[in-house]
């Protein structure tokens, strides 16, 4: 079976890197994990060295300069894997996704994909958000980050990589891939933390994505934009 390599941007994310691992270690099959770190400052780096030899994969940590598209990059330049597996440090999968990633790249044409995105909080307005977006994503193949991106590592390097800028590196990401072949939904479910929504405001947020993704199109990525989704 192939060998996948999680790949995990980190910068400031001590609050969050210990359940990050915990849900990890229950992973079944077999994988390698590299963490890139942009800079931290805060506890990050030290809660990952001290996970480090309980850890029950290879457990590379590096350091890159600030920008997930380029820590993502420099992860996958040390990749030993297959299959590269990109996620977020505040989303949790379910143990049997290995297998499931595996199984679709076997797939004739396809080259990678996405997890159907959801919420831990059952609230209404969170179904309804992933609803759309889960929808858009099937039928378009262009996935965000936390939908848990995955490639065959042949056709990440084929497609350049991420682009460095501050956001919408996935989006951009998504539509060079699909030029080597297609980037489909699993039917597993990745949670995403609703931490941006609670600190940025929710339909203030849902408005900012939607601007950013319409201005994307013209490639137009204004500041103004960066600063509350990147920050």
């Amino acid at each position: 079976m192939p060998l996948i390599s999680i790949i995990t941007p980190v910068l400031n994310e001590e609050a969050v890197i210990g359940p990050f691992l915990d849900n990890l270690a229950h992973m079944q099959g077999d994988f390698e994990l590299i963490v890139a770190d942009g800079g931290s400052s805060d506890g990050t780096v030290a809660a990952i060295e001290q996970c480090r030899p309980e850890f029950p994969a290879p457990l590379t940590l590096l350091t890159a300069p600030t920008g997930r598209g380029i820590q993502m990059n420099a992860g996958a330049a040390v990749a030993r894997g297959d299959i590269l597996l990109f996620l977020h440090v505040d989303c949790t999968i379910p143990d049997d996704a290995l297998f499931v990633i595996k199984k679709t790249c076997e797939t004739d044409g396809v080259v990678g994909g996405a997890f159907r995105q959801s919420f831990p909080d059952p609230d209404l307005f969170f179904v309804l958000s992933s609803g759309i977006v889960n929808l858009l994503a099937k039928y378009t193949g262009i996935f965000f980050g936390d939908f848990g991106i995955f490639i065959k590592k042949e056709f990440f390097s084929q497609s350049g990589g991420y682009e460095p800028i501050h956001y919408m590196e996935d989006v951009e990401f998504c539509r060079s891939a699909q030029r080597h072949g297609r980037l489909v939904q699993v039917d597993r479910v990745i949670l995403s933390s609703p931490r941006r929504f609670l600190k940025v405001g929710r339909v203030r947020l849902v408005v900012v994505y939607a601007l950013a993704c319409v201005l994307n199109g013209f490639g137009i990525r204004p500041v103004f934009l960066r600063r509350i989704i990147s920050d």
